[in-house]
């Protein structure tokens, strides 16, 4: 009957100095750790080289935008210069008709503007 009253065993752990599987398992995940040690050594190092990938492709694309921007900006001018040399030509050839129509536009801004 005394045996009745005591607490029943607990289980151990596994947690016990001098055991083998304890020993193994704790190599085991020694060993993991610095698999994951060395496999995130290895993904930091494949990001490394991506960012520095994809800096030089910004570079490269910084310096295509800037040569798309001058040849568009040399395009305008050159577009405004034919469309201003159009108009001289125009107005040579009809005076008249010129006179007319920077008559009817400086009446409509001045409607405008009341």
């Amino acid at each position: 009957m005394v045996d009745e009253k005591q607490p029943p065993r607990r289980a151990s752990l596994g947690v016990v100095a001098g055991d083998k599987k304890t020993g193994k398992a704790i190599e085991d995940a020694a060993d993991t750790l610095s698999a994951d040690a060395a496999d995130a050594e290895a993904a930091k190092a494949a990001i490394t080289e991506q960012v520095a990938i994809l800096k030089e492709e910004v570079a490269r694309l910084r310096e295509s935008l800037g040569v798309i921007a001058e040849s568009s900006g040399q395009y305008a001018v050159s577009r405004v210069n034919s469309v201003r040399e159009e108009v001289r030509v125009a107005v040579a050839a009809n005076p008249l008709g010129a006179l007319f129509g920077a008559a009817l536009v400086g009446y409509l801004l001045g409607l405008r503007r009341r």
